[in-house]
């Protein structure tokens, strides 16, 4: 027997449409859910069921799923921007809000209904990042070095500005990590802070504006030092090279922003002595460059096993 095609009854939209109509007014959004979805399972339905459907799946509690049709329709040029903002308040959102009024105001929607959500949108987020910030700055003042990484790796930028000077105080205190360290560095350049800040590590002190870091001469510093060990070792034992270069780009992330003092020949030689007395079980480090090499890769190793 050949599949037919099941064709609706031709009055079937009508009397859905109108039962879930009248379960929407009713407040009973359960019921009102199970007519209009009938209506999309039937492909009867039209923007004005979806937008019903948003607001039953809001009132029964699926707002991420009302979220997404919302966000569906309006793209569209359909739905409703005073619910689809009301979602985003109830979902906690507010950096969304914010974007969202802005985005309209732009295009020129009076936006005047919403402009209280607004208002305390803006005012959640303030208080919101007054509250990390204190919280941060208490993680900071700490030792707890692997927690700070943490922070760092999935900082919301948004918060750099309010945190300066917990990383000022930070960065200039020479007990604190240097992994750390680079890692606030390397935040601040990107976002192109101005402000003077001192850096201790390894009881060297430097003086640095993180936008004006330049990172070229780190790149250079790095490129000559390999260059010479891919010359010596590259062809003869290549093994042995990728393993001082990854040695090498690991201690030069450690002392960032400072650049060696020797010449680059020196590094070379340090960096095969280093490697060539792993390989024998050496542990004495006679050699200064060689034992800068083994305190950076103990930093390393610590921050690899978080």
């Amino acid at each position: 027997m050949k599949n037919r095609k099941i064709v609706p009854h031709p009055y079937l939209k009508e009397r859905l449409l109108a039962e879930g109509m009248d379960a929407l007014k009713g407040k009973r959004y359960k019921e009102a859910y199970t007519y209009f979805i009938q209506l999309e399972q039937l492909q009867l339905h039209d923007d004005d069921v979806e937008m019903a459907l948003v607001v039953c799946l809001f009132e029964m509690g699926q707002a991420e799923e009302a979220k997404e049709r919302c966000e569906q329709l309006l793209e569209r040029g359909k739905g409703d921007w005073a619910i689809y903002i009301s979602m985003l308040v109830h979902l906690q959102q507010y950096d969304e809000v914010v974007v969202v009024i802005h985005k309209l105001q732009r295009k020129g929607i009076d936006c005047t209904p919403f402009l209280p959500l607004l208002q305390f949108s803006e005012k959640m987020i303030h208080s919101h990042d007054d509250h990390l910030t204190k919280q941060y700055e208490s993680i900071f003042q700490g030792n707890e070095w692997t927690k700070q990484l943490r922070i760092l790796q999935q900082l919301d930028l948004r918060l750099v500005s309010h945190l300066v000077p917990i990383f000022v105080r930070y960065l200039r205190d020479e007990a604190k990590h240097p992994i750390v360290k680079t890692t606030m560095l390397h935040i601040l350049k990107r976002e192109q802070v101005t402000e003077p800040m001192t850096v201790k590590k390894f009881g060297q002190t430097m003086t640095v504006v993180p936008v004006g870091i330049d990172e070229q001469k780190q790149k250079q510093w790095t490129k000559q030092v390999l260059d010479i060990v891919e010359q010596t070792w590259s062809k003869q034992n290549p093994t042995m090279y990728e393993w001082c270069e990854q040695i090498w780009l690991r201690y030069m992330f450690v002392m960032y922003p400072f650049l060696p003092t020797e010449s680059a020949q020196q590094w070379a030689n340090a960096l095969y002595t280093y490697v060539e007395q792993c390989e024998t079980g050496q542990t004495i480090w006679t050699n200064p460059l060689v034992s800068k090499l083994y305190e950076a890769e103990k930093l390393w190793l610590s921050v690899e096993s978080i």
